[in-house]
Formats: C-alpha cells, structure tokens, sequence
C-alpha cells in the first residue's frame, strides 16, 4: 500500500471515530460543570402564586448542581425572620427551603450572595430576592356577584323535609318577619332548600298548593330585599348517583324526573327577577359515599347539571338568562374542582356552589367526636389535626384561583358550626367562624350559614335565627352580626392577624 493511501484511510478513520464520540450520549466520562451557576427558577414561582400562611417548602433551581452550608440556613430569611430549613438534597441543582410564612400579604425571601457555591467552588455573588404577593380580588363577573350576594341564611330542614309524614323538620312556619328582620340584621341572600318528589302524584306532577307554599317565602325574602337561592334538596335522586352510573334504566329515570321537576319550578317563577337563583342540586353523592366516587358517577352527575340547566333554560321568560348554582359530587370543595364540568349554557350565567363544614367533628360532632376546640391555640387531644387556620385559608383559596379569578362565581351554600356544650368551647366556635367568614370573604367567596332551627346545644344543633319569628336564637345575637361583619367588611386592617391575635387558649 502505498503511503499517502494508508494516510487518507487513517483520516478517514480518525474522522469516524471522532464523529461517533460526539454523538455518543453514553459515553464513559463526564464534561465537568464550570462557572458560577445561573440562578433560572423557583417553586412556588412568583409569577403566578401566593404563598399562604403555614409551613411551607420553597423550591429555588440553577442550571448546574450547587452545593450548600447547611449552617447558612439562619443567614436565609422570610419577611426578615430565618428560615427553619435550607439544605440540598443528594447530588441537586435545587436548593429546598422550609419556612413559616405570616399573614403578611407580601412574602419576600432574601438568599445573601456568596451561599451558594457551583462546581469548582465558583459561588453565586448576587443576592436573592423573591418575592410573592396576594392580589386583591380582581373585578369581575364573580366579584360581583360576590358583592351581590354577601352574607345569607338557609331555611334549613324545612321546604327540604324528605318525608312529610313528620312534617317539617323546623318545627315552624316562617313569616314575613322573619326575612324582614334577616335583611335588618345584615344578610343579603336566602338559600331555600326544597324537595319537590315527596309533594308528586302518580304522574310526577308538583303539587300545586306545595309550589304557592315555597313561592310565598320566595315572595317574603324577594319583598325584603333578599336574594333568593331555590334548589332541589333530599330528592329521589340525592343519594342514588352510584346506582343510576350503574344502570342505564335507572340513569334514564333519575334523568326524566330531573328534568320534570326542574320544567315544573322554573315554569313557575318564570317571571322571577334577577333576585332569584336556582341551584341544581344540593349534595349529590353514592349512597353512603361523602368523600369521593367513580369516573362514572363524576361524569353522570355532570350530565344531570346539563340537564337541569337545559330544562330550566327551555321555560323561557327570566329563565333564559337566570343565574343558575351547580355543585360537584357531594358539594366538595376539591372533589368539585377536580371533576365538576360547567354545564354548557347559551348565557354563561352558571355559578359554582359548594359546602364546607371542615373540620366536621369540630363543626357538626363534637360532642360524639370529642373535638370542642380548634385553631392554633387548640388542645391537641380534643381537636382535629391539620384542619385549623392553615387548612381554611387553603382551601377558601383553592376556589378563589379555581373560580374567582377566572370570572366564574362561587359561592359557599353551607357552613356552619353547632353551638357547644361549654362555654370554652363556644370561645373557640366564636374564633372559627370569624375566622373563616374572614378567610373566605377575603377569597371573594360569599357565604350562606346553614341554620335547621335545631335549638340547644351539641351535634347538629345548629339554630342561629328563629325559623317562625326571625329573633335571634342561642347565641346568635352576638354569632350573626360577627359573620357579617367578618363576610362583609372593606376594612383593610381587618386581616388575618386581627382575628389571630384574639384566639381562645385551651384549659
């Protein structure tokens, strides 16, 4: 071979070889990072979160791995105070931070330059500063609506009595006075539970002296000046989702009488103003099934709000363009945001309702539970763990980003908590419902207190205005204007702290 001939193969080889290297992704050696690392994001980003109250992990990356004094973390701090944690974990590119966060509407984390060192000991020189700030609530359809609506009431287990064979579960006959007196106290909107299929005949007709009934306390609250939230409550199809998901005749029947009550009601207040809501349903779920269901029962309820929301359209009159109230399964706040599907409606005038009786053995149970207080200053034995100031204001906000700020309105349709057994235990009640009234009006949720005229004290005992005279009952004299206030006040100052600061102490 001649010379030149075995140097061009070699060149040729050598060209190859260094070709295939090059795009060989698992080669045996490493390119090593140089350079100071570039700081490039951080979790919660800043851009498009809130840092709420409570314990909380802050996540800030570079675009190589970093390394990190442990004993540093008290230099790190959050609105001024140090950090609880800073460390990073394995071989990372993250620092992870863990820090309690105040009630201030503005977060600010400040890292000093020089903690942070790249590969080949090259440190970060510059400080950190990140900063997180909650906006107020933005002006929208939702935010008028909240305005609307504000504060309200429900006529609890009265028009919504499953079984007339008692009568009503109230015990009373509401009179004009009642709503006159709710609308002088402060409330602006009454929820009207019904239910409708134990007042049919044979034919699935609506007794009509049944409708003049419900139609008289719409009139007392419209005539009052109170907005009026009229839903179907306890009915036939309340608790039967899971067989109807199962069972294609038992799907088409729940539908047909869904269909022919809403026909039926919203025929009947058709000429209604803008005062008057519906409400779809109130907490449908699976038999016995409160805290969650299947695909299946997910998608069927969102075709029963469809329904509904068809048939109450097709009326025509104020129908075609009434505000109409939808709920997930069960009226969960995070089952609704995770499955409930808008209905589509021609006029885009659909609300979200939801429930929230959180913590339910503080709230509903506490005599049977054994949980009397609650907060931070709770006792731990006789409270429910991790649902205190932290939880509400999560979970208020949740609907705030899912509805509010997207101009979709929502509304809490039932909360509550009973009157208790002590009067230490009433100290924390009180503290509660200030404190969640307050949470949610700063999230743009407004509120109706769920009262089924149950006087005295313990489970279910949740009475705060007389059914029959509208006077205040239990302690709802002091209760009621404190929710009003709470739910409704513009005052700046009155911020979390403000209700915090006053917290019972546990005995």
């Amino acid at each position: 071979m001649k010379l030149y001939q075995a140097f061009n193969i070699l060149s040729v080889a050598a060209v190859a070889l260094l070709a295939t290297a090059c795009n060989d992704t698992d080669a045996q050696y490493d390119i090593p990072e140089v350079g100071a690392p570039v700081l490039v994001s951080e979790t919660p980003a800043t851009a498009d979160n809130v840092l709420l109250y409570g314990e909380k992990t802050i996540t800030v990356a570079f675009d190589k791995n970093i390394g990190f004094a442990s004993a540093n973390a008290a230099k790190i701090t959050l609105n001024g105070t140090p950090v609880k944690s800073a460390k990073v974990l394995g071989i990372s590119n993250t620092l992870t931070i863990v820090a309690d966060v105040n009630f201030d509407k503005k977060q600010t984390l400040v890292i000093p330059a020089g903690l942070i060192v790249g590969p080949g000991g090259h440190t970060y020189d510059q400080e950190v500063s990140l900063t997180w700030e909650i906006k107020d609530v933005p002006a929208n359809d939702a935010t008028a609506m909240t305005q609307k609506l504000g504060w309200g009431w429900n006529l609890g287990n009265h028009f919504d009595t499953s079984d007339m064979q008692w009568g009503y579960w109230d015990g009373a006959t509401p009179s004009a006075a009642l709503f006159q007196k709710l609308a002088a106290a402060g409330a602006k909107t009454v929820r009207i539970p019904a239910t409708w299929s134990c007042h049919m005949d044979e034919a699935s007709v609506i007794d009509a002296a049944y409708l003049d009934e419900v139609a008289t306390c719409v009139d007392y609250a419209i005539n009052a000046g109170l907005n009026v939230i009229l839903n179907t409550h306890h009915d036939a199809f309340e608790t039967d989702l899971g067989k109807a998901a199962e069972s294609d005749s038992i799907a088409k029947v729940d539908s047909a009488l869904i269909v022919n009550t809403w026909r039926q009601v919203a025929t009947r207040f058709a000429s209604y103003g803008d005062q008057l809501i519906f409400e779809t349903f109130n907490e449908i779920h699976a038999g016995d099934n409160w805290s969650g269901g299947s695909d299946a029962e997910y998608g069927l309820l969102n075709l029963w709000n469809q329904y509904a929301v068809n048939a109450i359209r097709a009326t025509g009159g104020n129908n075609a363009t009434r505000w109409i109230g939808v709920a997930g399964y069960a009226a969960n706040i995070d089952l609704t945001i995770e499955h409930l599907v808008l209905p589509d409606d021609p006029a885009n005038r659909i609300m979200v309702g939801v429930h929230c009786y959180d913590p339910y053995n503080f709230c509903l149970a506490p005599v049977s539970a054994g949980a009397n207080s609650w907060g931070h200053n709770a006792d731990p034995a006789k409270s429910v763990a991790d649902s205190n100031e932290e939880y509400v204001i999560q979970q208020l906000y949740k609907l705030r980003t899912a509805y509010i700020e997207k101009g979709i309105p929502c509304y809490l349709g039932e909360y509550g908590c009973v009157v208790q057994t002590t009067d230490a235990a009433n100290k924390f009640r009180k503290y509660y419902l200030e404190f969640f009234c307050r949470a949610a009006y700063l999230a743009g949720i407004p509120m109706f207190v769920w009262d089924n005229n149950a006087k005295g004290s313990g489970d279910e005992a949740n009475a705060y205005v007389d059914h029959a005279t509208g006077n205040f009952a239990a302690d709802g004299a002091e209760i009621v204007p404190l929710m009003i206030k709470a739910a409704t006040s513009t005052e700046a100052s009155y911020w979390f702290d403000t209700i915090w600061n006053n917290s019972p102490q546990a005995e």
